[in-house]
């Protein structure tokens, strides 16, 4: 039986004329017309067919929405901005509890804290902070749902400086599989807030509570567009400037095929190439002495390098990574960038299926690795940086060899040596077990979700 019949099935054969009239909001079924359109997410490879939708607007309606699904046997997978490349936000045969109109943020600036509900995006919260001159690391597209990318860590350009979004979090208030309303803070339920800085959650969060920092002046960023060729070189150059790179610069070299823009050589359309790309968030003045090596590389065939604000910067990728597109990402924590990895990287990008897809490296220095390992369950902390292997694509009839390529890319770094484990965020699909992702955490995290969720309700969980 097909996902679509068995979701009809389902919700014909329950209440959920019951759990329409406790919501403030509306529930979505499969016999309904805003059905497709409720269930359709950012990532176009995800076709999922759950249950019902049930669009929460405050923390009761999230508790009647769990409350209704433990009661009837129902799994529960939890959306808030939707964007989860797995597509775990949103599974068929589950109840949706949707939280994406739940976008509150509340900005402390004495304190340096931001309140934020489950529904915000990142481009709420850092424009609410900018306000006050502070920021918390986020991702780097501002449609990025906070939750999600905070529940699975969250990588950014202020993360040399400041450590994961994961980092940043002090506290959650939760409602939990037996519909209780819990808070996990430092002085109580530590293991759940553990469990939220990076390895998901055993519930929904109708809260989040991050510490902000300092930023009231422009930050500098930069791209240099170079030939695959001169690849191996320029990454060895990238090598040694980690070894001692301030935590002011997140430089992230990354793999790609030059667009056909103007902004670039006609010759150049289409070509594999190598783009030194970053951004530095101390004061503008020292950013050019910080970032010469790159910025100033003799063989790029584009380059640039603006001051801008943060908020520029925070925005500048939200045109790639259109709504509907294909994607698949998976990543792997790199113990070593010796040049049998350089080449692989370079071999990958060669390989890649789609020009639309990327490989991107992550820093891993400053206060990434600083970080109190026992604070949070991501591992590859000591990694010197994380492969990112990005497809993207629009052609349906292109899954299998864009998934593959990944696969395969990912599966030849492991053999060039790595770091246990491997970003929450980009784990690829749903394939991927606790002991994969989360590596000697794994026992840990499972007997948190054990503790608070015994059922196993929640379904975007890793067992």
């Amino acid at each position: 039986m097909d996902a679509n019949r068995t979701a009809l099935d389902t919700a014909a054969d329950l209440p959920l004329e019951d759990l329409s009239t406790r919501l403030s909001g509306d529930v979505v079924t499969p016999t309904d017309l805003a059905y497709d359109d409720a269930r359709r997410v950012w990532n176009g490879m995800v076709n999922a067919y759950p249950t019902a939708i049930a669009y929460c607007h405050s923390v009761g309606d999230v508790v009647a929405s769990v409350s209704f699904a433990r009661d009837h046997g129902l799994d529960v997978s939890v959306r808030s901005g939707g964007h989860s490349v797995s597509g775990a936000s949103v599974v068929s045969g589950s109840l949706v509890v949707d939280c994406s109109q739940m976008e509150w943020v509340r900005i402390d600036p004495d304190e340096r804290t931001a309140r934020v509900g489950p529904g915000a995006t990142w481009g709420t919260v850092d424009r609410a902070a900018q306000s006050f001159g502070l920021a918390t690391p986020g991702g780097v597209y501002t449609e990025t749902g906070v939750a999600g990318l905070t529940l699975g860590g969250g990588t950014g350009y202020l993360s040399p400086k400041h450590g994961f979004a994961a980092d940043n979090l002090r506290s959650i208030d939760v409602v939990t599989a037996d519909g209780e309303r819990v808070t996990a803070d430092a002085d109580g339920r530590e293991d759940l807030l553990w469990a939220a800085r990076g390895g998901g959650t055993v519930g929904v969060v109708t809260a989040f509570e991050f510490e902000l920092h300092p930023l009231d002046h422009d930050v500098a960023y930069f791209e240099s567009w170079l030939p695959l060729d001169e690849a191996t070189p320029s990454l060895r150059t990238y090598r040694d400037f980690q070894r001692t790179a301030p935590d002011e610069a997140c430089v992230f070299p990354y793999f790609g095929s030059v667009p056909a823009t103007a902004a670039f050589p006609a010759d150049r359309h289409g070509d594999d190439a190598l783009v030194l790309a970053g951004a530095y968030t101390g004061v503008p003045e020292n950013a050019r002495e910080v970032c010469d090596p790159f910025v100033a590389h003799e063989a790029a065939f584009a380059s640039t390098f603006d001051a801008m604000s943060y908020l520029d910067l925070q925005s500048m990728m939200d045109d790639d990574f259109p709504d509907g597109r294909r994607y698949y990402w998976k990543s792997v924590p790199l113990a070593t960038l010796d040049d049998g990895t350089l080449e692989a990287l370079s071999e990958a990008a060669e390989r890649a299926a789609s020009t639309l897809s990327t490989i991107v490296l992550w820093p891993m220095h400053g206060a990434v690795e600083r970080i109190d390992t026992e604070t949070s369950p991501v591992v590859g902390r000591d990694a010197v940086a994380v492969a990112n292997v990005e497809a993207a694509w629009d052609d349906p009839l292109a899954t299998t060899e864009n998934v593959e390529w990944v696969r395969e890319t990912c599966r030849r770094l492991r053999g060039d040596g790595a770091v246990s484990g491997t970003l929450p965020n980009f784990a690829g699909g749903t394939e991927p077990d606790a002991e994969d992702v989360y590596a000697e955490n794994a026992a840990r995290l499972r007997a948190v979700r054990e503790r608070y969720d015994p059922t196993g309700i929640f379904t975007h969980e890793r067992a």
